[in-house]
């Protein structure tokens, strides 16, 4: 899989480029799947602390069995991207590098139509990105957000259900003192486990994993990026886009009545898929059913 070097400072950036073939036969494709591949790509910007393997299992069926190109970037300090290149200076990432990141591989990569996916802080990278870049806004063709951590992730009296500071701050305690330990214990609620969904030990210790590849660095410092943005001004620049958000009524991280709801608000056109039952995770634990969610948004579209 490729690298690119990002021109903000020299840093290493991975990203996996899933293109459908001809040869061999692709598994379980149909034939109408083939005879009428879209012609667009789908460009996945992770959540945190995760990295674009939080997305295998998507990313995979969509683009064997229908023929989608998928790209699926690591942020920098998550996944195989390094956290900083040869020519950074300290303290100076914030969550407009990130997008300023992301900008740099959709143009390197010269991708024409596109949509955003994106989970949890990467929707608002996915913002970033298109406010910043006029070849952006030109091939975006709309945006797939799961569980997004917008408008801004940080109780305030306006704002009284979503998170803490003192929650903020007690997961930076959890990683610093105890990373595999509070990782282990967080996934299953991440995952929906208050809601009754439970998740197999094989696939929770898979995303420990994913989890443990991340810089220590970019961990915490991403907790300090985005609890300090407050994206509610950017977010009705988007009045007039395609914009799905799928949100899981149990999310813990960021419930519907924190950031979808207010979301809603902000962008008359969004377009809003509950999922019971679901958490934070809902892109794993209710995968069939995002399958089917980015298909019908692709396809009504006529994309």
């Amino acid at each position: 899989m490729p690298y690119m070097t990002s021109p903000i400072d020299g840093t290493q950036l991975f990203y996996r480029d899933y293109t459908p073939a001809k040869v061999p036969q692709p598994f379980y494709a149909t034939e109408a799947a083939l005879q009428s591949a879209l012609q667009l790509t789908l460009v996945f910007i992770h959540g945190w602390p995760m990295s674009s393997r939080m997305y295998d299992h998507l990313m995979l069926p969509l683009c064997e069995t229908h023929r989608i190109r998928c790209i699926g970037v690591d942020r920098r300090g998550f996944g195989k991207s390094d956290w900083s290149g040869p020519n950074a200076k300290p303290a100076e990432v914030t969550y407009e590098t990130f997008a300023e990141d992301t900008i740099h591989i959709i143009e390197r990569l010269k991708l024409e139509d596109f949509v955003f996916v994106a989970a949890s802080m990467g929707c608002g990278e996915t913002l970033l990105a298109w406010e910043g870049s006029e070849l952006v806004k030109r091939h975006c063709k709309g945006f797939i957000w799961i569980g997004p951590a917008l408008p801004y992730p940080l109780q305030t009296a306006e704002n009284p259900s979503a998170p803490s500071r003192e929650l903020w701050d007690s997961i930076l305690s959890g990683l610093r003192t105890a990373r595999a330990t509070f990782t282990r214990v967080s996934l299953p609620n991440v995952f929906g486990a208050l809601a009754g969904t439970e998740i197999d030990a094989p696939t929770l210790a898979r995303f420990e994993r994913i989890v443990d590849d991340a810089d220590s660095l970019a961990m915490e410092r991403c907790v300090q990026i985005i609890a300090s943005c407050d994206f509610t001004e950017k977010l009705k620049a988007l009045a007039g886009t395609s914009l799905l958000v799928l949100q899981g009524d149990s999310d813990q991280g960021m419930p519907y009545e924190a950031g979808t709801k207010w979301i809603e608000a902000l962008v008359p056109n969004t377009q809003v898929s509950l999922y019971e039952k679901a958490g934070h995770g809902l892109y794993l634990t209710h995968a069939e059913r995002v399958i089917e969610e980015i298909l019908g948004f692709v396809r009504w579209r006529g994309l």
